[in-house]
């Protein structure tokens, strides 16, 4: 199966990904967090291909109540954001997010059409295409971002940037995430943080907490097993506890998880195993 990574830069910048996510509200309520249980539809790629309406059912069956979509264009899956987001809601699936192709030209679409959907979130799930070859490459992207957070500003939506682990490989001794954090404007653009792909990087997220405070508004909680590979929450390296109990310094409003690799079963095996060990252990 092709990595999430190679997906996203084969895909135009009008195009988007996905992401499985956990909704959750700030440190400060660990019973909101509780309460506010979610799932993105990246873990479910194929699942969501062949029949959407039927995930979206079984994870709701299973106790899920918010999800992340990914592919966001102006149209959910080739429906009317507050159609897609009406038939979410009827299943008790609110939908808080979405990865987008979004670029500063579409911006004021995407995000007038984010806001009819009643979404909080339009996320850049990667370069989508940009060039990413040198530190000025990452300096223009932020420029960019500042831009495409203004638009969705204006129209009420938070913007933000997910990572992977090619923004922690250093160019001219520094950080190209470094350079996205310290050129974009923290009223404007936000920072989904996936905790895995940090940690593979051998990056420590509390170190970013501390010096970065309050731009982590959303999280992809992602756990790494031995071998590297995404795992069920629970059964990898990563501890979690520790990172949501500095959530307040992140400036957390929102934790999605996401599975990539499923060694342990299916798809929705494995999200039904994540949701148990967070009902169990994180609250």
């Amino acid at each position: 199966m092709p990595s999430r990574r190679n997906f996203l830069r084969s895909l135009p910048l009008v195009s988007g990904t996905l992401a499985f996510g956990m909704a959750s509200a700030c440190s400060t309520a660990a019973k909101k967090q509780e309460n506010q249980i979610g799932i993105q539809l990246w873990t479910l790629r194929d699942d969501v291909n062949k029949n959407l309406n039927g995930t979206l059912e079984s994870l709701a069956k299973m106790g899920y109540n918010s999800i992340e979509s990914y592919g966001f264009d102006g149209m959910f899956y080739g429906q009317k954001p507050r159609d897609f987001s009406n038939y979410c809601a009827g299943l008790g699936l609110k939908l808080h997010s979405t990865h987008t192709g979004i670029t500063a030209e579409n911006a004021d679409h995407y995000a007038e059409k984010a806001a009819e959907a009643g979404l909080s979130y339009l996320i850049l799930p990667s370069m989508m295409g940009r060039p990413e070859g040198s530190l000025d490459d990452f300096r223009r992207v932020a420029e960019e971002m500042n831009l495409i957070g203004a638009s969705c500003k204006k129209h009420g939506i938070k913007f933000g940037y997910h990572n992977h682990d090619f923004e922690f490989r250093p160019m001219e001794d520094e950080l190209p995430y470094d350079i996205l954090l310290s050129g974009t404007d923290p009223d404007l653009v936000s920072f989904q943080l996936d905790i895995y792909w940090m940690v593979k990087a051998g990056k420590d997220p509390l170190k970013y907490f501390e010096e970065h405070s309050g731009r982590f508004k959303t999280w992809h909680i992602k756990d790494k097993g031995n071998d590297g590979q995404s795992c069920i929450i629970g059964n990898g390296i990563i501890d979690f506890k520790a990172l949501l109990k500095q959530s307040k310094t992140a400036g957390l409003e929102y934790i999605f998880v996401e599975q990539e690799q499923y060694a342990e079963g299916t798809p929705l095996y494995c999200a039904e195993q994540s949701l148990n060990y967070i009902r169990n252990h994180f609250f």
